[in-house]
């Protein structure tokens, strides 16, 4: 038996139950800066010609909803990194770390929002499973996340405190069950706030589908609600528990509608959600030079 099998064997049979959180905590972290560095080294090894072109992103600000707290923003010192598993935007690490720097540039505290239980609907969407079989990966695929970047986030610890939260965590709470059952008898009885919810589905069918549609079935319609009020309910919870600001790399209409205060039929607190559109620029440069 070689040594790569006797350590998957020792790894397979270990106890892990015996160690307590923090140890297993500090496991994670130094198992995932393990992987960080042997990342860098296959870089690396791939940029071994001057002509090689690598290529990373930059973070700044695009937007702020609404508008006139642009010049103030400065003056919040905590926000929230809205995480949507499956988007580009957070599969790629070189598009997650430039907004991470952004963030501990100008935050003290961030809570990273991993929305695992409502990526269940874009997963029944996108590869047809259904019910429990498809909150199952969401949860797992939250998990994931969080595992492989973990060492990314520790590394701009330093200047701001980077705490996780699962959406699946939230939604035990008591308040987020009060404002989605808010927000479904909103949706039922405000012409308004259906206009925008359904909008937003149909943007959302479409993206998640990768294709347009002009009318969607009542079970994908379903779903794109479903998606939108439980989504609007979780940062309900987390503004009433004063994390106002919400940064996110890309547009979220519908919430900077909200904040610009276009409806005032919703439940108060996401009136004050504040939120901060990121934009990522590519820079490209030659192996061997730095980018800026």
């Amino acid at each position: 038996m070689n040594s790569d099998s006797d350590e998957e064997t020792i790894i397979d049979n270990f106890d892990w139950n015996q160690l307590s959180l923090e140890h297993l905590k500090l496991l994670r972290s130094k198992i995932s800066k393990g992987i960080d560095l042997n990342r860098q080294e296959l870089d690396l090894t791939k940029s071994t010609t001057s002509n090689t072109i690598i290529y990373g992103y930059k973070a700044s600000l695009s937007k702020v909803s609404p508008a006139h707290l642009r010049s103030s923003l400065s003056e919040y010192k905590k926000c929230i990194f809205g995480i949507s598993l499956g988007s580009k935007n957070f599969v790629d690490r070189k598009r997650i770390e430039p907004c991470i720097k952004w963030i501990s540039e100008n935050f003290n505290a961030c809570l990273v929002l991993v929305t695992d239980s409502i990526y269940r609907l874009t997963i029944e969407v996108r590869q047809g499973v259904k019910g429990d079989e498809a909150r199952l990966e969401a949860i797992r695929t939250g998990e994931q996340f969080i595992n492989e970047n973990y060492s990314l986030f520790d590394q701009y610890s330093g200047s701001c405190q980077f705490k996780f939260k699962k959406a699946s965590e939230i939604e035990q709470q008591s308040d987020f069950k009060i404002y989605y059952e808010e927000l479904q008898s909103l949706y039922k009885k405000n012409e308004s706030f259906q206009g925008l919810v359904n909008l937003f589905a149909q943007n959302y069918m479409n993206r998640v589908q990768q294709l347009e549609t002009e009318q969607l079935d009542e079970r994908r319609q379903h779903l794109g609600i479903t998606y939108l009020l439980e989504e609007s309910a979780l940062n309900a919870c987390l503004v009433k528990q004063g994390w106002l600001v919400v940064v996110y790399p890309g547009s979220i209409k519908t919430f900077e509608d909200i904040s610009e205060g276009l409806h005032p039929e919703v439940p108060l607190p996401l009136q004050q959600m504040i939120l901060v559109r990121l934009r990522l620029r590519k820079r490209t440069s030659k192996s061997g030079r730095k980018l800026q």
